[in-house]
């Protein structure tokens, strides 16, 4: 048995003889069973939550379609963010719309997460935009990942991710041109991406290094 396992054995132990269980317990259970690949698990507790006489909140169905995500369970997830509303009054909030585009995105809906997006009750921000545009990346979908990359650039201007990721989109499309082209706007405009950086800890000292460093 591995740590991760054991650990959510004694958590599940420990929940189990709780003789009172509030939200906050239930969601500590099921965000724990979502997080480590246990979808069906978490989704079974929901399921045990809804039978008792503790109402979920929206951290719950947070978790709840976190789990959906894990597991790809794109017409569970829809149905428990429907419920949201219709079943317990609860408005969803830009997190709850961010694990819907990105259930999706993950399944390769991209179209369906698009026309969803377009439906949202609030305005779509930046993070939600850059979950669209990364399972464009992944699904090589270049007309949405430029409509995403548009609407991200001009929320986060100085944010090198939206060039980078649609400039990579081109590359694995064999679009080499248009991949330069990007890398050129992003120079034109300034905008640097920000290398990536490893920290190691020495006699409690912290050290960041890049790449190539000594």
């Amino acid at each position: 048995m591995d740590w991760i396992t054991l650990m959510i054995t004694m958590a599940c132990n420990l929940f189990d003889k709780m003789c009172q269980r509030d939200v906050v317990s239930w969601n500590a259970i099921i965000v724990g069973y979502a997080m480590h690949g246990h979808g069906k698990d978490a989704l079974e507790l929901f399921e045990q939550l809804q039978q008792s006489k503790t109402n979920p909140n929206h951290i719950t169905f947070l978790c709840v379609l976190s789990a959906c995500c894990h597991v790809g369970l794109v017409e569970e997830g829809q149905k428990y963010f429907d419920s949201m509303n219709q079943q317990y009054h609860i408005i969803p909030i830009m997190e709850h719309y961010v694990c819907m585009v990105d259930l999706l995105g993950r399944s390769g809906q991209l179209k369906e997460a698009s026309e969803f997006i377009n439906k949202m009750s609030i305005q779509p921000d930046a993070t939600l935009w850059g979950c669209l545009l990364g399972a464009c990346r992944v699904h090589n979908n270049i007309e949405l990942a430029e409509y995403a990359a548009e609407h991200l650039i001009d929320l986060d201007p100085s944010n090198a991710s939206p060039y980078v990721l649609l400039s990579n989109t081109y590359a694995a499309a064999g679009r080499w041109d248009a991949a330069r082209n990007v890398r050129i706007i992003m120079k034109d405009r300034r905008v640097k991406k920000t290398p990536g950086c490893s920290w190691i800890v020495v006699n409690k000292q912290v050290h960041a290094f890049l790449m190539g460093d000594m």
